[in-house]
């Protein structure tokens, strides 16, 4: 079985390919990107680096051929210089993907969103997140798995990769991580925990599940459960 892994360079992207390519269900495990990773992987990965992301869904090949997509294939909207152009990642460019992957043959995706989106959300951030949920959801993947993490806590290689909660939010989650305080901030959780559980749940996903939710409560639940 083969692995896809999108904005591999990111928080939650990074801990997907590192809990991939030590899980033996996968034979390779694919990452395409726009620049170098900044560790060093295991044989198993296969980077491909192109710096035109619209040339992407031409490197989901019949070679590639992946069963599961993890992708946490994201921007902020200082990073991108304002929604309009983080949308184009966040949104068009996921969905891009997503469909070309289940052309080749991918059953299993599982996208990591955040805590409160809904297409119907008054602010931008939060709809944005909920028509990626719906527009995937909508592509009828054999699985479809969606992380909806709170807070998200880890050292980041880019100051501008804040996101939700920005950097203050991320500061404080520290203090209150896995505490009795923990749920006044939305339960922050590490980018570590979200790609560990978000492999685990690929690797182990039901037939009755087609459709799974899991909250940042659940993500630290599930995480705590794997150790």
């Amino acid at each position: 079985m083969n692995g896809l892994v999108l904005g591999a360079t990111g928080l939650c992207g990074g801990a997907f390919l590192r809990h991939a390519q030590e899980a033996p269900q996968f034979g390779k495990v694919y990452a395409i990107l726009r620049r170098e990773l900044p560790f060093s992987p295991t044989e198993k990965v296969v980077t491909v680096v192109e710096k035109d992301n619209s040339q992407w869904s031409e490197l989901v090949t019949d070679v590639m051929h992946p069963q599961v997509l993890f992708t946490a294939l994201a921007t902020t909207r200082a990073a991108a210089g304002g929604l309009d152009n983080q949308y184009k990642i966040d949104h068009d460019l996921n969905l891009q993907l997503a469909r070309a992957a289940k052309e080749k043959g991918c059953e299993t995706i599982v996208l990591v969103s955040s805590a409160g989106a809904h297409p119907d959300s008054r602010f931008g951030y939060m709809k944005m997140k909920g028509e990626i949920e719906r527009d995937v959801i909508a592509l009828n993947f054999k699985h479809t798995i969606i992380l909806r993490p709170g807070p998200l806590l880890g050292e980041r290689t880019k100051s501008k990769q804040s996101g939700f909660g920005g950097n203050l939010t991320a500061a404080l989650g520290t203090r209150v991580y896995r505490s009795i305080l923990q749920s006044w901030l939305g339960y922050p959780v590490y980018g570590d925990e979200v790609g560990k559980v978000g492999v685990h749940l690929a690797l182990n996903s039901s037939e009755e599940n087609k459709v799974q939710f899991v909250s940042s409560k659940d993500i630290l639940d599930i995480a705590a459960s794997l150790r």
